[in-house]
């Protein structure tokens, strides 16, 4: 059930609110931003579903349980579902924050997966503040409660979070530990981003989609497949080519392209390498082979 809110605003505050009765895995609450009066103070309250703060100029103090965090510009603070919480303005320098408030049954996991551990309120953040007050302003141009706006607002509270997650500084564990999945499940999911996509990518690329360090996922991949993560690009792409030159209308440049290589002779000397002949060669000796079936 929504709080009564018995807080004085001023001209500054400015928050959409819905439903806080809301089903689901996951669901905007409310969005706002605020340049606070000098001193202001909200609470001491339980705070219903998760309110998560992002602090664009200022400093203020947030009081949870029996502890105290000093928060500041590049940086942002979690009011966590159903604990009693306190916060207030600098006198001198009082903050400038923009929030979303959400929950659902993923809501929790989520909050743990960006770094609001047990006891960890506050955060250091590396991304712009003002790219999450652009993502409010964005919500505040889709008010109307409508299933359409709801969508619209749904899927920038995911761009929030996400841009949080992304831009936290104190997030330095390994994914794995939080997701729970094995790192098997990771080199498969390269090996099957490399198969549907070799003629387009490298592996930066394919780093960048997993998302793990450089060096621990290379070794990871090497452990599990054998191969590095280009001899792997490399295998699939000769592959895909021994394929095409079993057709005489492609030419030797078009399988080059079709397979990844911009430069046919690029594409020849890896072949040759890979295979002990060229492709010219390679194709002499299928149409050799198809002959001699013949007969």
């Amino acid at each position: 059930m929504k709080r009564v809110d018995t807080a004085v605003r001023n001209i500054h505050y400015h928050c959409l609110e819905y439903d806080h009765e809301q089903a689901g895995e996951l669901f905007l609450v409310a969005a706002g931003m605020e340049s606070c009066d000098p001193g202001v103070c909200y609470g001491p309250d339980q705070r219903d579903c998760y309110h998560l703060h992002i602090v664009k100029e200022g400093t203020g103090v947030l009081y949870a349980g029996e502890n105290e965090f000093r928060i500041s510009k590049n940086q942002m603070f979690l009011l966590k579902h159903n604990e009693t919480v306190k916060y207030t303005a600098d006198r001198e320098s009082p903050w400038q924050y923009c929030w979303v408030t959400f929950n659902g049954s993923e809501a929790a996991s989520l909050v743990e997966e960006i770094g609001f551990t047990d006891g960890v309120y506050r955060l250091n953040l590396s991304s712009d503040p003002q790219l999450f007050y652009d993502l409010i302003l964005r919500m505040h141009q889709k008010p109307e409660i409508s299933y359409v706006n709801d969508l619209y607002r749904r899927g920038i509270l995911l761009e929030f979070l996400a841009l949080a997650m992304e831009g936290c500084t104190d997030h330095t564990e390994n994914r794995q530990k939080h997701t729970g999945k094995p790192i098997d499940t990771y080199v498969q999911q390269a090996v099957d981003f490399i198969n549907y996509n070799y003629a387009t990518i490298n592996v930066s690329d394919v780093i960048r989609f997993i998302g793990f360090s450089r060096g621990y996922f290379t070794t990871a991949f090497h452990k599990k497949t054998g191969l590095s993560i280009q001899d792997y690009l490399t295998f699939v792409r000769i592959r895909r080519a021994k394929i095409l030159l079993e057709d005489p209308r492609i030419s030797i440049g078009e399988v080059a392209a079709k397979a990844g290589y911009e430069d046919p002779l690029n594409f020849s000397k890896v072949f040759r390498k890979n295979t002990g002949m060229s492709p010219s060669a390679y194709r002499e000796e299928l149409e050799k082979s198809k002959r001699e079936n013949v007969k």
